[in-house]
């Protein structure tokens, strides 16, 4: 997926929390520019993207890492404004847990790819077990990119 549609993705996802939001009368309504904020923070992450300069330094981070720590800070700015009422903290949980689908979609494809591929029997082992070894794959599957990115820009580092 292209970065122009990851982007778009991540600001639907930001509208449909805030959507669900106003129409849980369960719910207290949270004020509109909280949203505007964390959209903010994203369009940040993406000019720096743009720009570079996010990925230079020691250590280097996936788009993800910075779409979560930019959704943090979002929510440090709705705290420390005094003139806007702080969100729950559901509301931003609903946003990450939203952008993570994705990823977890991915673990769960390939640890299907790997019982197919060594012909495994997986029948007897519960869900549980199961999202587990689905969580433990993803774990390792990023640790591997980010030693790759590592090593990729200490290259880079050497080259300058």
């Amino acid at each position: 997926m292209a970065k122009g549609k990851f982007i778009k993705g991540l600001f639907d996802v930001i509208t449909q929390v805030q959507q669900e939001n106003k129409a849980n009368p369960k719910e207290e309504t949270v004020d509109g520019k909280v949203f505007d904020v964390i959209k903010q923070q994203i369009a940040k992450i993406e000019q720096k993207k743009r720009d570079k300069r996010a990925a230079q330094g020691k250590d280097p981070r996936s788009f993800l890492d910075l779409v979560r720590n930019g959704i943090d800070k979002a929510q440090k700015k709705n705290v420390d404004d005094p003139n806007v009422k702080t969100a729950p903290q559901d509301i931003f949980n609903r946003i990450k847990e939203r952008i993570e689908e994705r990823p977890r979609r991915r673990a769960q494809k390939g640890i299907q790819r790997i019982v197919q591929e060594y012909n495994l029997d997986v029948s007897r082992l519960s869900p549980q077990v199961l999202q587990q070894i689905q969580d433990q794959y993803k774990k390792d599957r990023d640790g591997l990119k980010q030693q790759y990115a590592k090593a990729i820009n200490d290259l880079i580092q050497q080259q300058s």
